[in-house]
C-alpha cells in the first residue's frame, strides 16, 4: 500500500483500517454464530438476513471505533507515533490484539449463551462470579471447552496476522508522515472514531440495542446485535446493583400502580403508603388435621418435554409423569416467573415476583425479610426442611433459606460423595432417596412436616445414572440431553410411587412444578416455551379431584396461596398469587415473568413483552406466538402492557416496605 500523497498520514490510515479490520472480524462472528447458534434459518427471508448483517455492523463498527480509541492519542503523538517510533508500534499493536483477543472471547461465550437462554450475551452472566468453582465445573462438563478455546484461537490468531500485514502495507513502503499532517488529520480521525462510537450522527442519545429490532423474525433481530456491546454495556450499566434498578422502576412509575396491583389481585388498598398489600385468609371451619406439604421443584421440566402437556418430541419424555398425573390435578395453563433456579425457588415458596438485578436472596439484608411459606407453616409448628442435589450455598440458598422459616437443610455434604457425578452433586434419585427417609422419620413421629426438593439433574452436563428407564437413541444429536429428561421423570415417578403407595404418608399433599421450562422453537427472547412448566397436585388421601386437567392461568406466585388453601390454615396473604383452586376469590387470572430487563405478561390469551433496557414491546396471543398484533389491538396491548408494569413496581417496592405483622 504505497502512499502517493504526503498530505496523508499514515497513523491516521491505520486507524481507520484498524476499526475496519475489527468491524469485519465481528462479521466474522455473526456468521459462525449464525451457523453454531442452531437456529433454524429456512424460515427467514435472505433479504431480511443480509438486512441483520448491515444493521450488525452498526453495532459491530461501534465497538470497533471505541477500541481504536485506546490508541489515538499515542498513536498521533509526536515523536511518539507509530509511524516513526518503532516501539510505540509494537506496544500499540500488542494492545489491539490483547484486546481483540478478549472481545473475541465474549462473541465465543455468547454462542452457547444464547443457545441455553435464547438471548444474547448480557450481564446476568455474572450472577453467580461468586461461585467460580462450582461455575468452572459446569461448563467444563457441559460444554466442548475444548473445541471452542481452539476456535477462539484460531480466529484470534487470524486477526493477529491480518493486523501485521496491515502494519507492513502503511507503514512498510511508506515514509513517515510529517508531524503536522498527522496533527491535520487527528481531529478528522476523532471525529470518525467519536461518531462511531456514538452510532449515529442524527441522535443525541446513543446507538441502544432496540436498533436491531427491525423484523418480525426474533432470531434475524438478535442475529443483528454484537454480544461484547451488549455485554459491556451491561456490567458498565451495573445490573448486579441496586441504583440502576431503583432509576429504571422510576422511569416506569405510574401513580395508579399500587391501586391496578390490588384490582389484579382482588385486595383492598393499603391504609398507608408504608403497608404491604395483604388479603386476610380465613377457612370456616378451620382444619383440625392439616396435611404434611411436599414442593418438589423439577430442574428445567419443561411443558414443551411432557407428554401430558404440550411435548414436541418424537419420543415419549415423561412416561412417568404422565402416568401419575392422571391420579391428581395437573394444571395446563401455567408458567415460571424467571428462567432461573433461584428465581423458580425463591418465588414458589415467598409468592413475590423475580424482579432484576442482583439474586435476591444473595441481598437478605437489603431486602429485608420474606412471608413465605416456611415462615407460615414453620409458625404452626411444621417441620420445614429443604433438600437439594448439589452444595446448599449455590446462590446463597442455604443462609436465605434457614433467615426465612426452613429449619433443615440438605444437600451435597449429607450423600454418600462417592455418589456426586457432576458439578450439579448427586443424581436425582439418590436426593430423592434420602428425602424419603428423612420424611418417614418426621411421618412415623408424627411430625408434621413441609419439605421442598430441589432437583438438578435435567441440566447440563446431560449426565445420568444407569438405572432402568428407556433410552432414547444415541444417534439423536441431542439423546443425552433427552435421555436427563427422561432420568428426571424416571426418579421422579419412582420417588412419587413410593410416597403415594406408603401409610406413612398418609394426608399428605404433593405439588410437582419446576423452576423454568425449556426453549423450544422461540419466536422471541422472553419464548413462552422457556415459561411453560407443570403444576401438578396429588393428595395422598385422593381428597383433590383426581385425574382433573384443570385449564386455569396461574403461574409460581400462585403456588404459596394454592398449598395454603390446601392445608386450609387461617394466614395473611402477602404474596402475588391466588388459591387456584378458589374460583370465589376476587382479581384477575394473571401470569407475570421477568428476565433481565424483560417483562412478559400473560391475560386473556394474550401475552406482552415489555423490554425496559431498549427495543420496542411485543404483543402475542399465546396460541400465535409468532405474530405480533400490537398495532392491530393497541388499546388492549396498552391496558396489559400497564397492568405489567404495575405489577413489577408494586412488587418492587413491597420489598422496602416495613415486615409484615401475622394475624393471629
Amino acid at each position: 500500500m504505497h502512499l502517493r500523497s504526503r498530505y496523508i498520514s499514515t497513523p491516521a490510515l491505520f486507524l481507520v483500517l484498524s476499526a475496519i479490520l475489527l468491524t469485519a472480524f465481528f462479521t466474522l462472528w455473526r456468521f459462525i454464530f449464525m451457523i453454531a447458534a442452531g437456529a433454524s434459518l429456512d424460515t427467514i427471508p435472505l433479504g431480511t438476513l443480509l438486512q441483520s448483517y448491515v444493521i450488525g455492523a452498526r453495532f459491530d463498527f461501534r465497538v470497533a471505533c471505541g477500541i481504536t480509541l485506546i490508541l489515538f492519542v499515542p498513536a498521533l503523538f509526536p515523536r511518539l507515533d507509530i509511524g516513526r517510533n518503532r516501539i510505540t508500534r509494537t506496544v500499540l499493536v500488542t494492545v489491539l490484539g490483547v484486546v481483540a483477543a478478549g472481545i473475541f472471547f465474549l462473541h465465543l461465550v455468547d454462542i452457547e449463551f444464547f443457545r441455553f437462554f435464547n438471548s444474547r450475551l448480557n450481564g446476568s452472566a455474572l450472577l453467580w462470579t461468586d461461585s467460580p468453582g462450582d461455575m468452572t465445573t459446569m461448563v467444563w462438563e457441559t460444554y466442548p471447552v475444548v473445541r471452542w478455546i481452539i476456535l477462539w484461537a484460531a480466529v484470534t490468531l487470524l486477526f493477529v496476522l491480518a493486523v501485521r500485514w496491515l502494519v507492513r502495507q502503511v507503514f512498510g513502503t511508506n515514509k513517515p508522515s510529517p508531524t503536522w499532517v498527522n496533527l491535520l488529520w487527528a481531529p478528522v480521525v476523532l471525529l470518525i472514531l467519536v461518531m462511531g462510537s456514538v452510532g449515529r450522527i442524527y441522535e443525541v442519545a446513543p446507538m441502544r440495542w432496540g436498533l436491531a429490532y427491525f423484523s418480525a423474525y426474533d432470531f434475524a433481530n438478535q442475529l443483528a446485535l454484537n454480544p461484547a456491546e451488549q455485554f459491556l454495556r451491561d456490567i458498565l450499566y451495573d445490573a448486579e446493583k441496586r441504583e440502576p434498578v431503583e432509576r429504571l422502576v422510576e422511569s416506569m412509575r405510574d401513580p395508579e400502580a399500587v391501586a391496578i396491583t390490588c384490582d389484579l389481585l382482588g385486595a383492598e388498598l393499603p391504609r398507608e403508603a408504608n403497608q404491604r398489600i395483604v388479603r386476610p385468609v380465613r377457612f370456616d371451619p378451620p382444619n383440625d388435621t392439616p396435611p404434611n406439604v411436599i414442593i418438589i421443584i423439577m430442574e428445567s421440566f419443561s411443558a414443551s418435554k411432557i407428554g401430558a402437556l404440550t411435548s414436541e418430541y418424537p419420543y415419549e419424555l415423561s412416561p412417568y409423569f404422565d402416568s401419575i398425573s392422571q391420579h391428581g390435578v395437573l394444571f395446563t395453563n401455567f408458567y415460571s416467573s424467571g428462567t432461573h433456579t433461584y428465581s423458580g425457588l425463591f418465588t414458589t415458596l415467598y409468592g413475590v415476583p423475580h424482579l432484576f438485578g442482583k439474586i435476591i436472596m444473595k441481598q437478605v439484608g437489603g431486602y429485608g425479610s420474606f412471608h413465605g411459606l416456611p415462615t407460615i407453616l414453620r409458625d404452626y409448628g411444621y417441620r420445614t426442611i429443604f433438600c437439594t442435589t448439589q452444595d446448599p450455598h449455590f446462590d446463597n440458598m442455604q443462609g436465605f433459606l434457614r433467615a426465612h422459616g426452613v429449619m433443615d437443610v440438605y444437600g451435597i455434604f449429607d450423600y454418600d460423595r462417592s455418589m456426586e457425578y457432576s458439578w450439579l452433586g448427586v443424581p436425582d434419585h439418590v436426593m430423592f432417596d434420602s428425602a424419603y427417609n428423612h420424611l418417614r422419620l418426621h411421618a412415623g413421629a408424627g411430625e408434621r412436616f413441609c419439605a421442598t426438593l430441589l432437583t438438578g439433574s435435567n441440566h447440563g452436563p446431560w449426565k445420568y445414572p444407569d438405572v432402568p428407564f428407556d433410552r432414547v437413541p444415541q444417534s439423536d444429536p441431542i439423546a443425552d440431553e433427552l435421555n436427563s429428561f427422561k432420568y428426571a421423570d424416571w426418579a421422579l415417578g419412582r420417588f412419587l410411587t413410593l410416597v403415594d403407595d406408603d401409610p406413612a404418608f398418609a394426608n399428605t399433599v404433593i405439588f410437582v412444578t419446576a423452576d423454568n421450562g425449556y426453549k423450544w422453537d422461540p419466536a422471541t427472547d422472553l419464548d413462552l416455551s422457556i415459561l411453560h412448566i407443570p403444576l401438578f397436585v396429588l393428595d395422598t388421601d385422593r381428597d383433590l379431584y383426581p385425574g382433573v386437567r384443570n385449564p386455569r392461568l396461574g403461574h409460581q406466585c400462585d403456588i404459596l396461596p394454592t398449598v395454603m388453601g390446601a392445608v386450609r390454615l387461617d394466614y395473611d396473604n402477602y404474596s402475588f398469587g391466588k388459591d387456584l383452586f378458589d374460583t370465589t376469590s376476587p382479581g384477575i387470572d394473571h401470569v407475570l415473568a421477568t428476565r433481565h430487563y424483560e417483562i412478559g405478561y400473560i391475560e386473556d390469551g394474550h401475552y406482552t413483552i415489555t423490554r425496559q433496557n431498549g427495543g420496542s414491546d411485543s404483543y402475542f396471543r399465546v396460541a400465535n406466538k409468532a405474530v405480533d398484533i400490537k398495532d392491530s389491538l393497541p388499546e388492549l396491548f396498552a391496558l396489559h402492557k400497564r397492568r405489567a408494569l404495575a405489577l413489577f413496581q408494586t412488587a418492587y417496592d413491597e420489598m422496602y416496605k416495613p415486615l409484615p405483622v401475622v394475624s393471629e
